[in-house]
C-alpha cells in the first residue's frame, strides 16, 4: 500500500490518522533509520493499514471520490441475446464456431452433467447390497432413471432455474427436480431420500466437469487436432521434393524442402497432441472432507473407496484417492497446460507460413 497508494490519497489519509500510523510518517521513519521494520510490524500490521485506508476512502464525500460520481447506475435497454448483443465473443462474433461445444460447457450443460452424476449415484446406491433401503432396482425403474439421465432437455434444465430462485443453490434445484420427477414413479418414490445421499456440492461438480471436460475432448477436440496434424502432414508429403532456400538471422542460408519444414509442425502437434489425449481425467466421491464421514455414519460395514472407485471409474473418469472437499483439479491445469502448448505451436507455424508466403515461396 505505500507503494501503490498515490501521494494525493495518502496526504489525505494523514489528516485522518495518528502521525503514528501514517504511511508517509512510517515511511520516512524507515528511511531516516529511526523506526524498524520490524518495530513497524509490531505498530502497525498490513491489514491494519489496509483496512484503515479502505475505511477512510470509504468514508470521503462523493464528489471527492475517484469511482462514484453519487448518481444511481443507469437502467439499459434490456437486449435479447444474439451474435450482436454477446458479451463474449465466444457468444457473438466466433458463435458459429463454437456452436457444437455450447452442448457441453453452456449452464445447460453443467446441468445435464449434473443430472447424469446425481442419477448414476443413485443407481450405484441400489448396487451395494448393505443398502437394504435403496434396491436393487428393477428393469423398469432403470430404464426411467437412464432415460432421464440421457434424455435431460434445456426444458428441463429451465426448471432447474427456476426452483433455484427459491433455493439459490444451484446443485440442491437439480437434487428438487430429480425428487420430483422421481416422485411420479412408485418404486422410486420410496428412495426419494437417498437421492445426493452423502454429497457435498463438490462431488457432484467436480465430476460434472469432468464428463464435460471428456466429452469435449473426445467429441471435438482431440478429432479437430487430429485433422490439423494429417493436413499438415499431407503437405509435408506433397511438398517432399520441392526446394526452399532457409534463412538465419533473417540472411540466407542453406537449402531444405518445403514438406521437411511442414514435417516439423506435424511432428511438434503430434506430441502435444498424444500429452492431451494421456491426461487422466479424475473425479472423487468422498463427502465434505474427503473422509468419507457420512458414508461410515450411516453404513460402517460398506467399503465406500471401493465403492467410489467403481462409481467414479463407471462415469470413465479415473478415482482421485486423496482429496479434501475439493478435488484439486491438478489435471485441468495439466490439460489445459498442453492445449496451450498445440495451441502455441500453431501460432508458430502461421507465422512460419506468414513468412514463407511475403517471401514469394508459394508463387
Amino acid at each position: 500500500l505505500l507503494h501503490l497508494v498515490p501521494r494525493l490519497t495518502c496526504t489525505s489519509i494523514s489528516r485522518t490518522m495518528p502521525h503514528a500510523l501514517c504511511p508517509q510518517a512510517l515511511s520516512r521513519r524507515l528511511h531516516n533509520g529511526h523506526t524498524s521494520r520490524r518495530h513497524v510490524g509490531y505498530s502497525i500490521s498490513k491489514a491494519t493499514l489496509g483496512a484503515r485506508l479502505i475505511a477512510t476512502m470509504a468514508t470521503q464525500a462523493p464528489e471527492q471520490s475517484a469511482v462514484s460520481n453519487g448518481k444511481e447506475p443507469v437502467q439499459a435497454e434490456k437486449l435479447e441475446l444474439s451474435e450482436l448483443t454477446a458479451v463474449s465473443p465466444l457468444d457473438g462474433r466466433y458463435g458459429r464456431s463454437m456452436h457444437p461445444l455450447r452442448h457441453i460447457f453452456s449452464e445447460y450443460g453443467l446441468i445435464r452433467a449434473r443430472v447424469a452424476v446425481e442419477i448414476r449415484w443413485l443407481q450405484q446406491l441400489a448396487s451395494v447390497p448393505q443398502v437394504t433401503e435403496v434396491g436393487p432396482f428393477s428393469g423398469e425403474a432403470n430404464a426411467v432413471l437412464d432415460k432421464l439421465a440421457t434424455t435431460f432437455s434445456v426444458q428441463d434444465a429451465q426448471e432447474v432455474k427456476t426452483i433455484e430462485c427459491t433455493t439459490n443453490h444451484d446443485v440442491k434445484a437439480v437434487e428438487y427436480v430429480l425428487k420430483q420427477r422421481f416422485a411420479a414413479h412408485p418404486e422410486l418414490a420410496k428412495v426419494l431420500e437417498f437421492t445426493h445421499f452423502a454429497c457435498t456440492s463438490e462431488d457432484i461438480n467436480n465430476l460434472s466437469h469432468g464428463l464435460m471436460l471428456q466429452e469435449a475432448l473426445q467429441k471435438h477436440v482431440l478429432p479437430a487436432m487430429d485433422l490439423v496434424i494429417a493436413e499438415i502432414s499431407r503437405l509435408a508429403a506433397e511438398y517432399a521434393d520441392v526446394p526452399m532456400l532457409c534463412r538465419t538471422h533473417g540472411q540466407t542460408a542453406t537449402p531444405s524442402a518445403m514438406g521437411k519444414e511442414m514435417a516439423v509442425f506435424a511432428y511438434r502437434l503430434q506430441r502435444q497432441r498424444l500429452q492431451v489425449a494421456a491426461v487422466p481425467i479424475l473425479g472423487k466421491m468422498a463427502g465434505a472432507t474427503g473422509n468419507y464421514n457420512a458414508h461410515m455414519s450411516a453404513y460402517p460395514d460398506v467399503d465406500w473407496q471401493q465403492v467410489a472407485q467403481q462409481f467414479v471409474t463407471g462415469l470413465g473418469l479415473e478415482l482421485n484417492p486423496y482429496v479434501t472437499q475439493i478435488e484439486p483439479h491438478d489435471y485441468i491445469a495439466e490439460l489445459f497446460g498442453a492445449i496451450a502448448r498445440f495451441n502455441n505451436i500453431l501460432i508458430d507455424f502461421d507465422r512460419d507460413v506468414w513468412s514463407y508466403i511475403s517471401l514469394g515461396f508459394f508463387k
